[in-house]
């Protein structure tokens, strides 16, 4: 018969993994980040709405720990605040550092004896474990992030080109073609436009500030390109066409090459599958072949 403490156990267990598993879940935009981008005081609100939440703030307080790395370019890709990523890898690593106590634990309530040890020597191991998961799993999401940018980028490029072509200025150029699109790179490149506007600043100068931001080389070179036509009256048109080309045709070579790597990775699951049907279909021949009684 099962122990209903162990059931308590398992269903406490499932529980905390749940929560673990919500709390990695992209966060909703935040409405006073974006009104702060825009250097604009929102309308006061009562202290409840714009208190943090309180695993962004032991986050926030955990920022300054020595040691502790914060990738704000990745970060940035995906839209998620470092005291959010901070909470996250104390909160693994708190798993980490439970869980092989409450397996212990676990263990002595079914009769098995396991030696205090355990605990105490894989605890920390598997907590520095863990606090190093965070990081792989932003370095993931910022990569299909930095392909997305890429992609708007490219687009964004073609579009400032075709407002070029239409004799509208390179400023008026670089606002109506943000204008268009409606994804998360146009939103961002609205909002790095906005605020140079209100800064009083080029709308270039707003690109340049993202680009650095995010790490984006295409939107530096827009930036670039944009800034030697507002300043010289230079001809931009087929230099932007070009440059579009060129990242197209980056992109088009790393989907290639991981559709390649794909590929080749499929290899051994392939075989081990081949192997195991020719297997199963020659062992019944060959048993009775074989079979003397």
């Amino acid at each position: 018969m099962i122990s209903p403490w162990a059931v308590l156990a398992g269903g406490a267990a499932a529980g905390g993994l749940a929560l673990l598993l919500a709390e990695l879940r992209p966060a909703p935009p935040d409405l006073g980040q974006a009104l702060g981008r825009l250097h604009r005081t929102p309308d006061p609100r009562p202290a409840e709405e714009t208190r943090p939440a309180w695993y962004d703030r032991i986050g926030a307080d955990s920022l300054r720990l020595p040691g502790a790395r914060i990738p704000h370019q990745q970060l940035a890709l995906i839209g998620r605040s470092p005291a959010r990523f901070m909470a996250h890898k104390l909160m693994f690593a708190l798993v980490g550092l439970v869980l092989p106590g409450y397996l212990v634990a676990m263990a002595a309530v079914a009769g098995i004896g396991l030696p205090v040890a355990v605990p105490l020597l894989a605890g920390p191991l598997l907590a520095a474990v863990l606090w190093l998961v965070p990081d792989g799993i932003v370095a993931g999401e910022a990569k299909e992030a930095r392909t997305e940018y890429l992609h708007g980028v490219a687009a964004y490029l073609e579009l400032v080109a075709l407002e070029r072509a239409a004799d509208c200025g390179p400023a008026e150029a670089l606002r109506r073609a943000a204008a268009v699109g409606r994804g998360t790179v146009f939103r961002r490149i609205r909002d790095a436009l906005e605020r140079a506007a209100t800064d009083r600043l080029p709308p270039w100068d707003g690109l340049d500030a993202l680009a650095a931001e995010l790490g984006l080389t295409p939107l530096q070179d827009l930036a670039d390109i944009m800034r030697i036509s507002g300043t010289d009256g230079a001809a931009v048109y087929d230099t932007l066409r070009a440059r579009a080309k060129s990242l197209r045709g980056e992109l088009l070579a790393e989907e290639l090459a991981q559709a390649n790597t794909d590929s080749e990775r499929m290899v051994a699951p392939g075989s081990a599958l081949t192997l195991l049907m020719t297997v199963l279909i020659v062992f019944p021949a060959l048993y009775q072949m074989l079979d003397v009684s």
